[in-house]
Parts: structure tokens; sequence; C-alpha cells
């Protein structure tokens, strides 16, 4: 939990300090400042907004009869951010409403590691979201639904698997102490906070290993920087990806569509070269520019090109069939590369998401590590970084809900693939 800018800090993922009591005031439990009941309504205003969207998602998501890849993703990111909002929210106004761990020491400890476990597995579960959206575009199951659906699945239960493994180291690290027994004031306390505690002003034996400098480092890089470098690499590859292949070639232009596998939609000819009737057809086909304005009805050749239905040549049934199967093939694909390119977008934005809200608060934690007097001078900054956190968990079920893909029901089972 977060401390009040005059107690000793040891910034945290969890919690951005351990609680201690004012070294100057030692008989008196330290009072709440004005910076504490500003974090304790913007809590308050973040569930309120946040629980009852994340809720919603919650019921529309377990109603839909079938999953596709992004709803089982958006699912396990709905199962985070209520974790978030349920768990750490309360338990952190509780504490700032009376400055007082009152839970004991079992709960203390559960507490903890419910609250990493919220945050590794809403990070976990952005890396499972690039990563699908990378294996899309790479891997060849991406035209086997099933097995692109089960290869999702598992990323997903090994997601929560490393989130709940990363959390209980929490349960030996923190401690319920009672720091005041004439007051039975207690606080929810890291170890090393409390041999400070228990220490002070008695000499001091260094070591030359630091065990929480190392465990803290360990702590940010396993719930957010280590993420962020897969995310970003994932986008990298697959933002280059879409482009090289996106790139005209001359060898196709006369007939065929480029397929990225995100966004590209087909034209009722194009990707058609499974069907010798239509290239027959397409390759010989004559195209004029009209003289004048024209009413007449045209047939699309490629992404470039029409023309009028009363000049294109006479073409056998068979071929005529092949064109009339090609069009019902097509028209799948469109839906199917509309999906795609819709899912593209609602990860893209989760993702962006993600980044802008978690940055600023794992620099900042970054920068204590790296220069003390830095970061001190910042220390008031934290705890609206972290507010950002927070408020990730509540703008997500609208990046998903409102920009989510509207499946047509004829879809059926190409829905899959996205």
């Amino acid at each position: 939990m977060l401390l009040p800018p005059n107690l000793t800090t040891s910034t945290m993922m969890t919690s951005s300090s351990s609680e201690s009591f004012d070294a100057d005031n030692p008989i008196l439990p330290p009072e709440p400042i004005l910076g504490d009941y500003v974090e304790m309504f913007t809590l308050v205003l973040n569930f309120i907004v946040g629980a009852p969207l994340n809720l919603a998602a919650y019921t529309q998501l377990s109603e839909r009869p079938t999953s596709t890849r992004l709803d089982l993703l958006k699912r396990s990111l709905n199962y985070s951010d209520l974790l978030v909002l349920f768990i750490y929210v309360p338990s952190r106004a509780c504490w700032l409403l009376t400055y007082d761990w009152r839970g004991g020491d079992a709960l203390c400890k559960i507490v903890k590691m419910f609250h990493t476990f919220a945050f590794q597995s809403s990070s976990n579960v952005i890396v499972c979201i690039a990563v699908d959206r990378l294996l899309s575009v790479l891997s060849p199951s991406h035209h086997s639904p099933n097995k692109a659906l089960r290869r999702t699945k598992m990323m997903l239960i090994v997601a929560w698997i490393v989130a709940l493994v990363i959390s209980c180291p929490q349960l030996f690290v923190w401690r319920a102490y009672l720091a005041l027994p004439q007051y039975n004031w207690s606080q929810c306390l890291q170890i090393w906070e409390i041999a400070r505690m228990e220490n002070f002003g008695k000499p001091q034996v260094v070591s030359s290993f630091d065990a929480e400098f190392w465990y803290s480092i360990l702590h940010i890089s396993l719930v957010f920087w280590i993420p962020c470098i897969i995310i970003m690499l994932s986008y990298i590859i697959v933002i280059s990806w879409v482009w090289i292949n996106s790139r005209p070639s001359i060898r196709h232009t006369s007939s065929f569509s480029f397929h990225t596998g995100c966004d590209t939609v087909d034209t009722v000819l194009t990707r058609a070269s499974e069907w010798n009737p239509l290239k027959t057809f397409s390759r010989h086909v004559n195209i004029k520019e009209p003289e004048k304005p024209m009413t007449t009805p045209r047939i699309v050749v490629n992404d470039e090109t029409e023309v009028p239905l009363t000049q294109r040549p006479s073409i056998s049934p068979s071929e005529a069939s092949a064109v009339m199967r090609t069009g019902v093939h097509t028209s799948t694909s469109y839906n199917a590369n509309l999906n795609r390119s819709r899912a593209l977008r609602v990860s893209f934005l989760l993702v962006l998401a993600y980044i802008i809200c978690w940055l600023p608060y794992n620099l900042i934690s970054l920068i204590q590590f790296l220069d003390r007097d830095f970061f001190a001078s910042y220390l008031k900054h934290v705890h609206f970084c972290q507010q950002l956190i927070i408020f990730n968990s509540v703008v997500n079920p609208y990046l998903y809900g409102f920009f989510g893909p509207h499946r047509p029901s004829h879809s059926g089972g190409l829905a899959n693939r996205h």
C-alpha cells in the first residue's frame, strides 16, 4: 500500500511503499494528510465508474454462446480488472481511511499476494494479446481456427499460472507488525522495513547483498518491464510483417489483392487462383475506359479495375458457376477479414492504453534505484501515477466494448479465426 509522503518509502508495484511511523514523532501514529484524501477520492471514483462497467462487460462476455480468441482474451482481461477494482481498491481505501492494519498477519499476507496477482495477471494477459496478434500473422495455425483457439487457451492458462507463482513470494515478504503497542497501532509491512524499525538507533551491519534492492528490481521487472519489452517486440514484428506484405507486387498487380492477414478486404474476383476458369477469365478480360458516364452495372476485376457487365466476354456455364461460387467464398472472406481487422484494432488499443497508464508509475519506480534524491523530489507524483494504473482497469471495458467486433450472425465458425 502507498504511504503518506512523510513516511519511509519503499516503492513497489502492489504497494508503492511500506507503512511505518514518523521517526521524528515515534509516540503518536501518523495522521492522514490532504494527499491521502485526494487519493481516497480518486479510488472511490474509479470504483464507482469502473465496477459497473466491468460487471456489465463480464455479463456480456459470459452470455455469448461461442467464444472467439479475442473473446477469451477479453474475458481474462476482465477478470484481472475485476481483481484490481474489488481487491486492491477497497483494501487501499480502507487503509487510507483508518491508517491502521486491522486484519491480522494472515490477511496481510493474503491481501498483498492478491495485489500482486491482480496487477501481474493484467500484464500477462496484455502480453497474451500481443503474442496472439503476432502468431495470427506468422503462424500457419491462422488458417486452422480450432488449433489457434487451443493455442490461445493454453497461453492464457500459462499466463494465470505464472501470475500466481510470481505472487506467492509476497506471502513471505509481508507481515503484520504492531508498531505502537500502547495505541494498538499495527501495519502490514515488508520484512526489511520491520527490521529497520526494530534496529532503529542500533549499529547497522552493511551487507554486500542488498536483498530488498534486488527483490524490488525483480518485482517491477516481472510486473511491467519484461511484459512491456515482449509487447513492443511483438508489435514491431507485426507492423513490419504487415508493411512488407502490403507492398505492391508487379507480378500480381493485374489479378490479385494482397492479403496481410489483418486489414485487407478481398474483392469479388481477387484471391481466386484456385479456380482455373476464373484465372482464364481475369487474364483475357478487356478493360476499357468509358467515354461518358454509364449506368450499366459493373463487375470488379481487381482492387483497381472494373468493367461493365455488358462488355465482359461470354463465358461458359461452368465458368459462370465458378464466378458465383467465388463470389460467395469472397463474401465470407470479406467478413472474416473485416472481423480480423477489428480484432487487431481492439488489441492495439488495449495494449496502447496499458503502456500509457502503466509507464509513468514504473518509470518513477525505476528512478528510485538510480537516484534516490531525484526520486524523493517526485514522490508526490507517485500517488497520481498509480491512479493511472487503476484507471486502466476502468477504461478497458470501454475500449473492447465500443470498438469490439460485432460478428454477423451468418459468419459461423469463421469468427473463431480472430
